[in-house]
């Protein structure tokens, strides 16, 4: 009859997730993949694009030997208060309108920032299914929108419309003052920030001939001044550059693995997982000519069926 010799109901498959995410490319030209667009469209769910999800394994399947790397935005407390202030400054910016305007916010508001300007102008790959014959189909979005600003200061080309742009996690501003394309967050995040003062011991009346400093001083090559002198000169500056913040370069991705595949038995490379904050890798192939297929693992949550932090 039905329903008999079934698994007990707490054993039920209750939110049916594709967690395991396939992309087609070829060639060696750099490509980008959003986590979150990836999940929304093949799940016909929204996945936000602001939260940390994480990969438990990848694997490229490829018919020829090459290499290919994939990096992350670096997940440093850098990157994540960057973040925070855009999307700070974003909401704030919607929500001017509340006293003028009944516009409420879209159904799938969101948050969307590209990895680096070169994200921007490339795209993303869209997630692949399958038929017989290694026929495969990308699925879509009817529309995936990265945030917009609009600046009050106005383009200065005559026209006085207000100077739009979109943001990106590394590398510097794209365009010019009062006509910007695209904005580095972590750019403009270390542009906001006050530089750390050079931390030194109160040393500037220190005379190394002091007579009570030279009490102990008993080896004649002035043991007490030499360590006065090193106190002095060494460690009284930043471990880290002071001047530059990692991601404001766009040179400042996250090595998170190498997949090296080779041709015959062995076509199929594995790497293990890794964090992807905010949801985006770059794909980096190296001497790559053919077609070639990435499959992202990603660890199971509550999150729609997947594993996912708030950043």
């Amino acid at each position: 009859m039905a329903g008999a010799n079934l698994p007990a109901k707490k054993y039920q498959h209750s939110s049916p997730t594709v967690t395991r995410l396939s992309f087609e490319s070829t060639g060696n030209a750099t490509r980008f993949i959003s986590i979150s667009r990836a999940l929304s469209a093949i799940n016909r769910k929204f996945y936000r694009a602001g939260v940390y999800y994480y990969v438990n394994s990848v694997e490229v399947y490829n018919n020829e030997a090459g290499v290919i790397d994939l990096h992350t935005i670096p997940d440093t407390w850098v990157s994540k208060n960057a973040h925070a202030r855009g999307l700070k400054l974003f909401m704030k910016m919607n929500s001017m309108v509340d006293d003028i305007s009944s516009v409420g916010r879209p159904k799938y508001h969101d948050f969307k920032v590209y990895m680096s300007n070169y994200h921007r102008t490339n795209g993303d790959l869209q997630p692949a299914t399958y038929n017989v014959n290694a026929v495969n189909q990308p699925v879509g979005t009817d529309e995936w929108v990265y945030s917009n600003f609009t600046s009050a200061d106005d383009d200065q080309d005559g026209t006085a419309n207000a100077d739009e742009f979109t943001v990106h996690m590394l590398g510097g501003h794209v365009g010019s003052s009062d006509n910007w394309d695209s904005v580095g967050l972590i750019k403009s995040y270390a542009e906001s920030r006050n530089t750390v003062p050079l931390a030194s011991p109160e040393d500037l009346n220190i005379a190394s001939d002091d007579p009570l400093i030279n009490i102990f001083d008993f080896s004649s090559e002035e043991q007490m001044n030499d360590i006065i002198q090193n106190l002095q000169t060494e460690n009284d500056s930043p471990p880290y550059d002071i001047n530059k913040y990692v991601g404001e370069d766009s040179a400042t991705m996250h090595h998170a693995a190498r997949i090296g595949t080779e041709q015959g038995i062995n076509r199929i490379g594995r790497a293990a997982g890794f964090c992807v904050p905010f949801g985006l890798i770059c794909v980096d192939p190296q001497n790559v000519d053919s077609a070639y297929r990435i499959v992202l693992n990603l660890a199971v949550g509550t999150y729609h069926g997947v594993y996912a932090e708030r950043a």
